[in-house]
Parts: structure tokens; C-alpha cells; sequence
């Protein structure tokens, strides 16, 4: 039965209150009980179509100045509760919790999520494309809202006081209703329950499956609001490759935002530092393809679907990372400035320009623009019309260094989202090319609880670059005469599954085959390679899970492959590799968690083995540990005797002294990148989105240990509302 339609009878009214609510857990205030209550939660998880058995209670408030949300949460069971750590925006599906999601303008396309655990830590989020899948949630964004809890004794009952400020809110102020859904984690009892019903299979965020938020009263207008957020950073820096003292650091700067209404957003930043930033996790790369890390910089984060979804995951016209010290060639941001948000219920749109400095040691500038403009249509649907300029300039004048990628796009979410999809047009200008590149998509996907299939056509001709690109498959690099060629293609794409369900059974959950062919063929449309996998998944009910995996790939080298380790390349020409993968997973939810997979894999003349795995042992919501474990080795190959190993190792430890002050260390041991790295970061949130970072990092080389760097930086920024 698909439960959606069920959407259209939940509906719950927000009551307006005279008195500021003292947040502290319990739902004592007499406010508290007049207030409308919800209907009873469904589960999600391990079963739908049912009654959740963990009772949830919600009810909603509201004054001129907060929105106020309280919830008394029920478990079956006594015992600890399951919290991974006390940091926040933990990973919300792996603990127990509760979260609110906000579709103010009632679009289905984008809404806001707050959620808190147990122990009072808080979890936000901005939920773009109907939040119909994961990539759909990004939880770097951090708003000012409050939350507090109270437990009982024995831990079966807990309850939240949530106070959302309207001002971090987007919303039209003469709605009087809004689409909303609540979601509860009780994993302890392994359920997942919500308000509205959500079939297995969707995310709980999907925002087709809302209920109706009513106000009793007229939300009042809000002002013109500011906040400025300074900083100072300080610190030194030595490189062992120079002889030379140690560098000091001094940094100031300041993000500034700007409420031009309630729905529109003006964000400022100069000279920003990133330096608090999480290190990304490295990977033994020994791919074609450049590989994909996900931007984690605070600038360019809220209302980041409106840039960062253009295209799809590998045509990318806009990726952020490209700007700045995220780059290739590491520079530094002088300024920028980004107008987001919505003009109505309807029209959206998003302006960002960003200027750099230039490289050590050169004149040319570089600044970077994107402007777009979105319609929403049909609940759900959207229409985006953008354009994006990468501008050189010599000496601060402007040249004729440009590259330009301009476009409309159409995002569709119909039947409650079983059916998405995506068709788009860009058009590619530069200095150096006298006529422009293309490359479009076509792509749909039908979805239900059982079974999922997908079909999909990219297109890219080879002078198709905007200067801040992701298109990994266009880009081939030479390096035995170090270029790197530009080659159109295009690909179809065909992927599906079926689920078997094991409903009455106590610790399987399903049974999933699955599939996907991707055939490539030239702009001419001559076939060239083909990849094929095939999957079988065993999922149990405590999210455990053994995955086994054969693929078939004929890659056609169009420019000499050299991997890392081996003396001689692959030449031109077609090559047939088949492989075997082999993964379990134990899931996150219990103290000691693992996750490993072996593969051996036929590839190019010779085989490649890889081992890798994840440990992580929390000893309890303070102090976690994590190690990861790879291990690649590549041999069998012509005019190659020796085998080449890969080693990667490396670990995270992490203790949260309270929800405001924590202490991280990543350790990583990569022979690729003949580089062991250390980097501890010390953090403290003395007051709301206000805090103190100590950052140490140093570098070594991995086989005598000698230090290549060490910086030490210390930064302190302060949130001031005016």
C-alpha cells in the first residue's frame, strides 16, 4: 500500500502563546498541554504500513519571535540509550533521536531539519531536491536554534524542548500553513518511526510525505536582521624542505550575514579562513578518474543546492572546490559574496561571486561567478536557468581569460516522488574555443518499495570546461607526457533492484539483486567501452548487511595509462577486466562496529587485490576511536616482475568532554602519497556558533619518518547579532 496518500489527513496546529517558553526538558508549562498533540507515529523501520510500538508525542508552539516543538519519546525497552558520541551533527540514522523537518514554502523541493539526541546534542541540516535520497541531506550547515532534554530513571521515556528563532528560518510570513514531518529514532528497540507515513525504502526526509502545519496566529514580519561573525588566527608554520625559520600566521576576517527579508539572504566574507575545517579522508587512488571529496567550507553551504546540484554527480559545471585553497593550487580567498534564497512561494534565485588571489609568485587573479534562477513547479518540481563565468585578470585588469558554462535544467518529482528524474542543457563558451561545447542529460528513475530502475544518457563534448568543473571521465591524464586531454563522450546508463522482504522473520530483513550496465560510445555514437556489475545484498534487521559483487569492464584507453608503482604504461587500445568483491558491514549501531571488504580483480595485463576495512569501538558517548585499514597490491603485469604494494592506515580518535567542547586526532599513513599526516583539532563553543579551535598538523615521510611540515594555528571567531 503506498502511504502517502495518507499525508493529506495529518495536519496539526501550532498554538500561539503570550509567554517565552523556559527551556529544560520537561513539558511542565501549562502552555504545554493545551496544545494540540499529534496522532499516533508510523513505523518506518523494520516494517511499514503499521502503528509504531515506541510512542512519540509532539506538540508545537509558537510566539512572534520562536517556534517552539516538544516531544515525549517512549521506548519499549530499558537500558543505555544509543549515542554514538556528544558532537554535534552527529550521523542522525545511527543514533537514537528526534528531528522536526520545516518545507516552509511547502515546494516538496527544499526544507530545513533539526534534530537532537538523547543527551541534548543538536543535528541540522538543509534538505534540497525533495530529499528524496541521501546526498539530498547536508548537515555542515549550523543555524542558532536551542534545544534541552530530561530522561527519566530507568531511560524508556525522554523528552526535548526545541526553540527555533524564525530569523534563521526562510518562510513567507503571510502563510498560514506549512509542511512539516517528525521522525524518531528508537534503536534501541531497532525501530524508526514518523508522524506522516514513510514507506520502506525512502528516506524519512522525503519531502512529499508531509503532514500540514497550521499557525493559530500570523507569523509577524520579520525586520532587516545582521550578524557579523569575526575572526583571528594565529599560529606558525615550518617547511623542513626549506632551510629557513619557522613562518608566523596571522590571519583576521569576518562572515557577515545579512537578513534582506525573511526569505532572502545576503552572505559576506572577508579573507575567510578554513584552516578548522575536517581534513578529508584519503583513499588509495589508483582510478582513471579524478575522485569526488564533498566541499565542507561554512561559505559556501547554505543554500548550496542552488549551485552545487547543477548538472548531476558527473557533470558538475559549478564545484566549489575548484575556488580557493580547496584547489588544485592552493590560494587564498580575498572575498565573496552569495544572494540566496526565495523571492515567493515560487521563484528562488542565487548569486555568488568569489575573487582570489593569485599564485605565489604570479600577477593573474582569479574571480568566479555563478547566478541562478529557479522556478518551482508541480510540488516538487523545479526549473533552473544558470550561468557561471571564471574571469582572469592580470594585474587587476581584466584580459580575455574566460571560461563560461551557461544552462537549463529540469528537475522532476512526481507520484510522491516514485518517479525523479533530470534533463539538462549547457552550453560551454572560453577565450580559447571559437565554438561552444555541449553536454546534456536525460535521466529517470522509478521507485518503489520492492524494486527501483534507472535509466540515463549523458552527453559531453570535449571543450566543455567552466574553470571550476567536476566532469572526472572527460579529463585524461598523460602522465608519460605529463598533459592531460580532453576526449567528449557519452554514456548510457541502465541500473535497478529488487527487494525480497522477510517480514515475519526475526533477523533478516531483505534480499537485494542488482545491476548496472554503462555502455560509452564517442560523439559520433561508435561504441567504445562497456562496464557491468552485479550485486547481491543480504540486509538483517540490526543493519548489518554481506554484499557480494562481480564486475565486467572492457575500458579503451585513449591516451597511455600509468598507474603509481609500475615502470612501464598501458598503451593504447582495449583491455578486459572482470573482478570479484566480496563485503560485510556490522553496522554502526553497536559499541564495536566493523566493516571490510576483499576484492581480486583481472585488470589490464596483470591482477589487482585489495583489502580494506573500518573498526570503531565506542566505549561510550565521550570517547570513540576508529581505524581504517587498506591495502592494494598490484602485480602480473608485462615487463613487471615485482609485485607493488599499497599500504593505507589510518585512524580518528575523538573525545567529546561535553556537547560544546571536543578533541579530534586523525592519524593517516598513505605510501601512495609517501606521507604520514597528523592532524589534532581541540574545539570549544564557549556560546551559540561562537568558538575557540586549537589546530595542529604535521607531515612525515613515510619511509625514513623525516618532517616534510608542522603548522600550529589557533582561531577565534565570535558571533555578534546587531
Amino acid at each position: 500500500m503506498w502511504l502517502s496518500g495518507y499525508t493529506q489527513e495529518q495536519a496539526l496546529r501550532a498554538h500561539f502563546i503570550t509567554k517565552k517558553i523556559d527551556l529544560d526538558g520537561q513539558l511542565l508549562e501549562p502552555e504545554w498541554t493545551s496544545a494540540d498533540e499529534t496522532t499516533p507515529f508510523w513505523m518506518t523501520f523494520p516494517q511499514d504500513s503499521i502503528p509504531s510500538q515506541s510512542l512519540t508525542r509532539v506538540r508545537v508552539l509558537h510566539d512572534d519571535y520562536f517556534l517552539y516543538i516538544g516531544a515525549t519519546c517512549t521506548s519499549q525497552k530499558q537500558g543505555d540509550f544509543v549515542v554514538q558520541s556528544l558532537k554535534r551533527d552527529f550521523d542522525f540514522e545511527v543514533n537514537d533521536a528526534f528531528a522536526v523537518y520545516l518545507d516552509a514554502f511547502k515546494d516538496g523541493n527544499n526544507a530545513l531539519g533539526f534534530g537532537v539526541n538523547p543527551f541534548g546534542v543538536q543535528w541540522d541540516a538543509i534538505i534540497s531536491d525533495g530529499g528524496h535520497k541521501k546526498k539530498s541531506i547536508n548537515t555542515n550547515w549550523d543555524g542558532m536554534w536551542y534545544a534541552e532534554v530530561w530522561q527519566s530513571p530507568d531511560k524508556k521515556i525522554w523528552s526535548v524542548e526545541i526553540a527555533i528563532p524564525f530569523n534563521i528560518l526562510r518562510y513567507n510570513h503571510q502563510q498560514t500553513e506549512w509542511k512539516v514531518n517528525f521522525v524518531r529514532n528508537d534503536l534501541k528497540s531497532n525501530e524508526v518511526s514518523s508522524w506522516v507515513p514513510i514507506t520502506r525504502g525512502f528516506e524519512t526526509t522525503t519531502l512529499s510525505s508531509m503532514g500540514t502545519l497550521r499557525w493559530q496566529n500570523t507569523l509577524k514580519k520579520p525586520g532587516l536582521s545582521t550578524v557579523i561573525n569575526p575572526y583571528v588566527a594565529v599560529g606558525g608554520i615550518k617547511d623542513h624542505s626549506k632551510e629557513e625559520p619557522a613562518t608566523a600566521i596571522f590571519n583576521t576576517g569576518m562572515d557577515a550575514k545579512i537578513a534582506l527579508n525573511s526569505s532572502l539572504n545576503l552572505d559576506l566574507t572577508l579573507k575567510p579562513d578554513f584552516s578548522q575545517v575536517e581534513v578529508d579522508r584519503q583513499v588509495i587512488d589508483l582510478q582513471r578518474f579524478e575522485l569526488f571529496f564533498p566541499e565542507k567550507r561554512p561559505f559556501f553551504l547554505e543554500n548550496s543546492d542552488l549551485f552545487e546540484k547543477l548538472g548531476n554527480s558527473r557533470i558538475r559545471p559549478f564545484f566549489s572546490r575548484r575556488i580557493g585553497s580547496a584547489g588544485d593550487d592552493p590560494v587564498n580567498i580575498l572575498y565573496g559574496a552569495r544572494l540566496s534564497g526565495n523571492l515567493n512561494d515560487k521563484w528562488r534565485i542565487g548569486l555568488m561571486n568569489v575573487q582570489t588571489e593569485s599564485p605565489q609568485g604570479a600577477t593573474t587573479h582569479k574571480n568566479y561567478t555563478v547566478a541562478t534562477v529557479q522556478r518551482n513547479i508541480l510540488k516538487g518540481s523545479s526549473i533552473t536557468a544558470f550561468m557561471t563565468n571564471r574571469q582572469g585578470f592580470n594585474k587587476w585588469q581584466p584580459g580575455s581569460d574566460y571560461q563560461r558554462v551557461g544552462g537549463l535544467e529540469f528537475d522532476y518529482r512526481l507520484l510522491a516522488s516514485r518517479l525523479t528524474g533530470k534533463v539538462f542543457l549547457h552550453y560551454a563558451f572560453s577565450d580559447t574555443n571559437t565554438q561552444p561545447a555541449r553536454a546534456f542529460t536525460l535521466k529517470t528513475r522509478y521507485k518503489e518499495k520492492n524494486y527501483s530502475i534507472f535509466f540515463g544518457l549523458d552527453s559531453v563534448e570535449e571543450d566543455y570546461f567552466s574553470g571550476m568543473d567536476y566532469v572526472p571521465r572527460l579529463y585524461h591524464q598523460d602522465k608519460v607526457r605529463d598533459t592531460t586531454i580532453q576526449i567528449g563522450y557519452v554514456d548510457v546508463r541502465n541500473s535497478g533492484y529488487y527487494r525480497f522482504f522477510f517480514n515475519e522473520h526475526e533477523t533478516l530483513d531483505f534480499l537485494s539483486p542488482s545491476y548496472q550496465l554503462d555502455l560509452f560510445f564517442n560523439q559520433q555514437y561508435q561504441f567504445l567501452e562497456y562496464r557491468l556489475e552485479l550485486d547481491l545484498t543480504l540486509q538483517f534487521k540490526n543493519s548489518a548487511y554481506f554484499s557480494l559483487q562481480y564486475s565486467n569492464t572492457a575500458p579503451r584507453l585513449q591516451v597511455p595509462l600509468l598507474l603509481d608503482g609500475l615502470q612501464l604504461p598501458f598503451e593504447v587500445g582495449v583491455y578486459h577486466n572482470q573482478g570479484y568483491l566480496l563485503t560485510y558491514d556490522s553496522g554502526q549501531r553497536k559499541q564495536f562496529s566493523t566493516h571490510a571488504s576483499i576484492g581480486y580483480r583481472y585488470e589490464y595485463t596483470g591482477h589487482h587485490f585489495d583489502f580494506t576495512s573500518d573498526f570503531a569501538y565506542r566505549l561510550n558517548r565521550h570517547f570513540n576511536v576508529g581505524i581504517n585499514f587498506s591495502k592494494q597490491d598490484l602485480g602480473g603485469f608485462d615487463n613487471q616482475e615485482e609485485i607493488i604494494h599499497f599500504v593505507l592506515l589510518g585512524s580518528k580518535i575523538e573525545y567529546s568532554f561535553n556537547r560544546n567542547i571536543s578533541f579530534t586526532t586523525f592519524l593517516q599513513y598513505n605510501t601512495q602519497k609517501d606521507n604520514f599526516n597528523i592532524n589534532a583539532r581541540f574545539n570549544w563553543r564557549y556560546q551559540p556558533l561562537s568558538d575557540f579551535h586549537l589546530v595542529y598538523t604535521e607531515n612525515y615521510l613515510t619511509g625514513s619518518f623525516a618532517p616534510k611540515n608542522r603548522a600550529l594555528v589557533i582561531k577565534l571567531n565570535y558571533w555578534i547579532p546587531l
